[in-house]
C-alpha cells in the first residue's frame, strides 16, 4: 500500500512529461471523460461490496480462513483496477486535460481533483472491507484473551477508514504533494519569461532544493499526519534509548504510534539526529516480549547505521536515470551514424521506453530494498548476540542461535497478530517466511564479517558507479550543448535586477 499514492502521482507526472496515449479518434466531451474517470470506480466498489458480503457470510467455522483470504485478494484486486482506471482515464482519455479546462492549472488544484476518483475508490475499499476486518479482530481478541495478552477495542467503521487513510495514504501523499506544490509555484514564478538555459537551471535547482527541504522536514509531518505521542519514561523507553546510544544513533524522540491495534510495526524517520523519530505502534509495544522489542528496535537502528534511507533514494534515482540516459545515448549514436533519429521512431517507442524504465525501477528497487531488510535483520541478530554473555562472562564473536530465534520469533509474532500468511510476499520487505529462513542460515557467522554486509557493499558500489557514469554523460552533453551568448545577462535584465 505504500506504493499506491506514489503510483497515483506518477501517472500525473507521466502525463505532464508528455506521455499521452490518446488519439484524435478518442476525443470525447468533458462529461463523457468524467464518466469514464468516475463510473468504473462505482462499478468496482459495487462488485467488491457484494463479493465481500458473500465472503463475510462464510466467515464461520472451518471455511473462515479461506473466506478471509479470498476477501483480502478481492479488495487488493479492486485497488489494482482502480489504479488501472486512473491511468487509462489520464493517459488515454485526457482526464487531467478535462479537469484543467474547467479549473485551470493552479497549484495542486488540478492534481487533487484528478486523483480524487481514485482516492475516493481507495477509501471505499476500506469501507467495504470493514466487516471482514471486524471478524478478524474478534478472532484475534479471543486468542489474545486465551494467552492473557493486551487487547484493543474494535474501532468503528469511520475510525477504521480514517486510520487506514493516515497509515497508507496521507503518510506519503502529503510530502509528495508539498514537493509538487513547490515545483509548480516555482514554475508559475518564471512563467512567461524566456526559457533560456540560465532560467531552466534556476527553476530546476529551485525545485531540487525545495524537494530536499520537504524530505528533510518530512519527519515533522508525522506529528500532524499520524496520531502519535511521546513514549513515557520507564523501563521500555530506557531499553530503546540504550540501543540507540550503544550504536551512536541520535534520536529526537521515541513515539508511540496509535493505530487502535490495527498495525504491528515500527519505523524510523529522518536523515539527521535532530529530526529523527522512531515510531512504534501500540500493538507492537503491547504484544511483544522485551527481547522481541529489543530485536525490532535494533532492526530499525540497523537501517540508520547502514545508511539505508539515502542509499534507497540513490538506488531509485539510478534505476530511473541510468536507463533513460542509456536510451538517450543510443539514440544520439544512431543519429550520428546517419540512422533515422528518435523523432522518426514509431509513436509507440516512447511508451515502450517509459514502461520498460518504470518496470526496471519497480523490480530493481524492490530487490535492493529486500536486501536492505536482510541486512537490518542481521544487524538486530548481531546486536542481540554481542550483548549476550558466554559461560565465561565474555561476549560471543558469532551470531548466536538465541539471537536468531528472538529476531525470527519477532517476525512470526508480527505475522500472527496481523493475521497474514508467513509466505505472503511483500515487494519491499519480502515474506516473513523468506526472512526467517535467511535468519536461520546466518547462525554461527562472525559478527565482524557477516556475508550480507559484503553483498550490500557491492550493491552500493554499483549504484555509485552507475550514478557517476550517468552524471558524467549528462554533464558532457550539457557542456556540448550550444548556449546563446548573453543568455544570463538577458534574463537578469528581463527581471529588472
Amino acid at each position: 500500500m505504500q506504493l499506491y499514492p506514489i503510483l497515483l502521482i506518477g501517472v500525473l507526472l507521466l502525463f505532464d512529461g508528455g506521455l499521452k496515449l490518446a488519439t484524435d479518434s478518442l476525443s470525447l466531451s468533458g462529461p463523457a471523460v468524467t464518466a469514464i474517470a468516475c463510473g468504473p470506480v462505482l462499478l468496482v466498489l459495487s462488485v467488491a461490496y457484494f463479493g465481500i458480503r458473500g465472503f463475510g457470510r462464510r466467515c464461520a467455522g472451518e471455511a473462515a480462513p479461506r473466506a478471509i483470504w479470498a476477501a483480502d485478494r478481492l479488495v487488493r484486486l479492486a485497488r489494482g483496477l482502480l489504479l488501472v482506471n486512473h491511468a487509462v482515464a489520464v493517459l488515454v482519455f485526457g482526464w487531467m486535460e478535462t479537469v484543467r479546462a474547467v479549473v485551470g492549472n493552479g497549484v495542486l488544484i488540478d492534481e487533487l481533483i484528478t486523483i480524487s476518483p481514485a482516492l475516493a475508490g481507495l477509501l471505499g475499499t476500506w469501507w467495504v472491507y470493514y466487516p471482514i476486518e471486524r471478524r478478524v479482530r474478534e478472532a484475534v481478541i479471543m486468542r489474545k484473551l486465551d494467552l492473557g495478552r493486551a487487547i484493543f477495542p474494535i474501532p468503528t467503521r469511520g475510525r477504521y477508514v480514517l486510520t487506514q487513510a493516515r497509515l497508507h495514504l496521507l503518510f506519503l501523499l502529503v510530502p509528495i504533494m508539498l514537493i509538487i506544490a513547490a515545483a509548480e509555484t516555482i514554475d508559475h514564478l518564471f512563467a512567461g519569461r524566456a526559457q533560456s538555459p540560465f532560467v531552466l537551471w534556476v527553476t530546476e535547482t529551485g525545485t531540487f532544493a525545495a524537494a530536499a527541504v520537504v524530505v528533510m522536514l518530512a519527519p515533522l509531518l508525522c506529528r500532524v499526519v499520524l496520531e502519535v505521542e511521546p513514549v513515557g519514561e520507564g523501563p521500555l523507553r530506557a531499553d530503546m534509548m540504550e540501543i540507540c546510544q550503544a550504536h551512536g544513533v541520535k534520536v529526537r524522540q521515541l513515539l508511540l504510534w496509535k493505530t487502535d491495534g490495527l498495525m504491528i510495526n515500527a519505523a524510523v524517520m529522518g536523515l539527521i539526529g535532530p529530526l529523527r523519530y522512531i515510531l512504534m505502534t501500540d500493538a507492537l509495544l503491547e504484544s511483544m516480549t522485551r527481547p522481541q522489542l529489543q530485536a525490532v528496535m535494533a532492526h530499525e537502528i540497523g537501517h540508520v547505521r547502514r545508511h539505508h534511507m539515502p542509499w534507497m533514494v540513490a538506488a531509485l534515482v539510478a534505476l530511473v536515470i541510468v536507463p533513460i540516459t542509456a536510451v538517450e545515448a543510443v539514440f544520439g549514436l544512431l543519429s550520428a551514424g546517419r540512422v533515422p533519429p528518435p523523432a522518426t521512431m514509431p509513436p509507440w517507442a516512447g511508451t515502450v521506453t517509459v514502461a520498460g524504465v518504470l518496470g526496471l525501477a519497480f523490480i530493481g528497487f524492490g530487490w535492493v530494498s529486500r536486501r536492505f531488510e536482510r541486512q537490518a535483520d542481521t544487524f538486530a541478530a548481531c546486536h542481540l548476540s554481542s550483548h549476550a554473555r558466554t559461560a565465561d562472562g565474555g561476549e560471543p564473536a558469532v551470531i548466536t542461535p538465541e539471537a536468531v530465534r528472538t529476531v525470527s520469533d519477532a517476525l512470526g509474532t508480527i505475522a500472527w497478530l496481523d493475521a497474514v500468511k508467513a509466505r505472503r510476499r511483500s515487494w519491499r520487505h519480502g515474506s516473513i517466511a523468506w526472512r526467517q529462513a535467511y535468519l536461520g542460515s546466518i547462525t554461527g557467522q562472525s559478527i565482524a564479517a557477516v556475508q550480507i554486509d559484503r553483498q550490500i557493499r557491492w550493491i552500493k558500489w554499483l549504484i555509485a558507479v552507475l550514478l557517476g557514469l550517468a552524471l558524467a554523460y549528462l554533464v558532457t552533453a550539457e557542456v556540448k550543448r550550444p548556449t546563446p551568448p548573453g543568455a544570463a545577462v538577458a534574463w537578469v535584465g528581463e527581471v529588472g535586477l
